[in-house]
């Protein structure tokens, strides 16, 4: 099993190994705790008490106290919510900056991944949105979409089936499109676009601001719109 690294996230290396510890054991006191994770009892409750005020765990009533972790789901959806409220302040913070931008290429390889930055990247949609993407996509992409349909901005939206959501409708595409897999193709503003594809798990392809990309994209958009 995979060590639990929760330290890109802002924990330490001590506070991943007593969650790992909570998770694999089970609850228990911070002396039961220090001794399973092989700690001295100081770190193991320093660690505990970070995990708690970071949401990873609880301390419950009495004494001695017992602690337990919070659910692997709670706490990548804790985790998920803070990074996306700092990207949007770090975004903010960037665009008031101005200036030129260098267009640039960046490669998707993960479908959490291509997710988050879908999401970062339709939320700052101010004019158009023109998506094709996996139909269990527009589950997650659903808040951000409805935020650009609501504003009443232009979005045109497909799917491998037709779906029903509640910002409106998603239109299936026509069958018969040469792919690898399943199509993700996203345009933002006629500025920002996604090219890329889903094979089984995996998604790869790349984001740019590219102007001869972005064309890409809007050609290969109007294809798979007529295909075959």
């Amino acid at each position: 099993m995979p060590r639990i690294d929760l330290t890109p996230f802002g924990f330490t290396p001590t506070e991943s190994r007593v969650y790992e510890v909570l998770l694999s054991v089970g609850p228990g006191t911070g002396y039961a705790i220090a001794r399973s994770a092989r700690l001295a009892r100081a770190n193991a409750y320093s660690a505990l008490e970070g995990l708690v005020a970071k949401g990873a765990a609880r301390a419950e009533e009495g004494e001695p106290r017992r602690f337990r972790p919070e659910p692997p789901a709670n706490v990548l959806a804790r985790l998920a919510l803070a990074q996306g409220e700092a990207l949007e302040r770090l975004t903010r913070a960037l665009e008031g900056f101005g200036g030129a931008e260098s267009p640039g290429l960046i490669e998707l390889s993960s479908p959490r991944g291509a997710l988050q930055l879908l999401t970062h990247e339709i939320g700052r949609v101010t004019r158009s949105l023109r998506l094709v993407a996996p139909a269990e996509a527009y589950g997650p992409l659903s808040p951000s979409v409805r935020r650009v349909v609501a504003a009443g901005l232009e979005a045109t939206l497909y799917a491998e089936v037709p779906l029903a959501r509640p910002f409106g409708r998603v239109e299936a595409l026509p069958g018969g499109y040469r792919w690898p897999g399943v199509p993700l193709i996203a345009i933002m503003d006629g500025e920002r676009a996604v090219i890329a594809s889903r094979v089984g798990g995996q998604v790869r392809g790349h984001w740019s601001s590219s102007a001869p990309f972005v064309a890409a994209a809007e050609y290969t958009f109007d294809r798979l719109r007529i295909a075959p």
